[in-house]
């Protein structure tokens, strides 16, 4: 079938590291590892623009050459989330019936669903910019770590504290000290 030999091709790409949801894909290789750190093999970058034929839930599109993907670096939505409509919106606003830039993970190319597991760009002001981010950022989806994954989504966390002290999306109604420990992210949020 030609859309799994397209993902499997797609699994040995290489993908941009996520940066803020208004930024472009950078063209800026990651930094040089530490001194005695293991130099990973120089994969390229390979990126597919697709048309996404829709939206199956908040972080799983339906892409047409690569059926459903999932994102990276967003914890599933449940159904029931007082915000899981909003996160719908949110997706079917900016991909639905759009092209998207998918890049898969060469590491971790399916997920325990068999879903392809990719960073999703959308156009917005002629740069692609990413979902997952964008997703956090709004306050709509907590970021989801995978180890072994090739993006730091650590790194997001940043993002997510922002959208929380701003009480955006989930956020709302959030009170410090009251649901969480801290009011900063930490591990405990990947629980």
């Amino acid at each position: 079938m030609i859309g799994n030999k397209l993902g499997l091709a797609l699994a040995a790409a290489v993908v941009a590291f996520g940066v803020g949801a208004g930024a472009a894909v950078s063209d800026t290789p990651p930094a040089a590892p530490e001194e005695g750190e293991e130099t990973p093999p120089a994969l390229e970058i390979q990126p597919v623009t697709a048309n996404c034929d829709g939206v199956v839930s908040p972080e799983v599109i339906s892409v047409k050459t690569l059926g459903e993907v999932a994102l990276i670096g967003v914890q599933p939505i449940p159904e029931n989330a007082a915000y899981y409509d909003q996160a719908l919106k949110f997706v079917k606003d900016r991909v639905a019936g759009e092209q998207v830039r998918v890049e898969v993970c060469p590491n971790i190319p399916h997920n325990e669903q068999g879903r392809t597991r990719a960073v999703v760009y959308f156009r917005q002001d002629e740069k692609w910019t990413n979902l997952s981010i964008a997703l956090v950022e709004a306050g709509l989806a907590k970021v989801a770590d995978v180890p072994g994954c090739h993006v730091p989504t650590k790194a997001w966390l940043t993002y997510e504290n922002a959208a929380r002290l701003a009480r955006r999306g989930m956020w709302k109604d959030w009170q410090p000290g009251k649901a969480m420990t801290s009011d900063k992210p930490d591990e405990s949020d990947f629980q």
